[in-house]
Order: C-alpha cells, then sequence, then structure tokens
C-alpha cells in the first residue's frame, strides 16, 4: 500500500513536468527569443540611422570645405548619397536571378 501511495504523487509529478515542458517551456523560449530578436531589431535600425546621418554630415561638410560658403551644400550632399544608393539599388536589381520558365511565377 505504500508503494501505491508513492507511485501517485510521483506520477502526476511526472505528468505536470511533461504538460509544462510541452507547453510552457516552448512558449518560454519563443517569447524570449522574439524578445530579443525586437531589441537587436531596433539596435540595428538606430545604428543605420546614426550611419546615415553620420554619412549625410561628412558628404555635406566635404561639400561645404570645397566650395567654401555655399548654402546648398546639403541638398547636394543628399543627391549625392541618393545617387550612390540608387546605384547601388541598380546593382542588386541586376545580379537578382530570374526565373527559368516566363509562365512561372516567382517565389
Amino acid at each position: 500500500m505504500e508503494d501505491f501511495s508513492q507511485r501517485i504523487p510521483d506520477m502526476l509529478e511526472s505528468a505536470t513536468d511533461k504538460v509544462r515542458s510541452l507547453t510552457v517551456d516552448r512558449v518560454a523560449r519563443i517569447l524570449k527569443i522574439l524578445a530579443l530578436g525586437m531589441v537587436i531589431a531596433m539596435l540595428v535600425t538606430l545604428a543605420l540611422v546614426f550611419l546615415f546621418v553620420g554619412l549625410a554630415r561628412i558628404v555635406n561638410g566635404l561639400i561645404a570645405h570645397a566650395c567654401d560658403d555655399c548654402s546648398w551644400s546639403m541638398p547636394v550632399a543628399y543627391a549625392a548619397l541618393g545617387g550612390l544608393f540608387l546605384l547601388f539599388g541598380a546593382l542588386l536589381w541586376s545580379a537578382r536571378t530570374k526565373p527559368k520558365d516566363p509562365e512561372e511565377p516567382r517565389t
């Protein structure tokens, strides 16, 4: 009889551990990965914004230094950076893979 009274709590504990490992532990791991992914995405976005602002200021400083006292150096800096991004995008666009069959939808 003592063996039976010990087996029931052990069986219930193992069942609850199995249910928890199948539900709560998986969800907790997914939520932790999701939260870390969001933090990483925001930090990368912030770093890219700082990079582009710094790049624009550097190009503006170079143009302003080249023409002494120009009031139009910032629009030219934006145009130069936009042209660089346009060339980079055109390069990526030309390097994309083309479908073999024209009737086949691209994925």
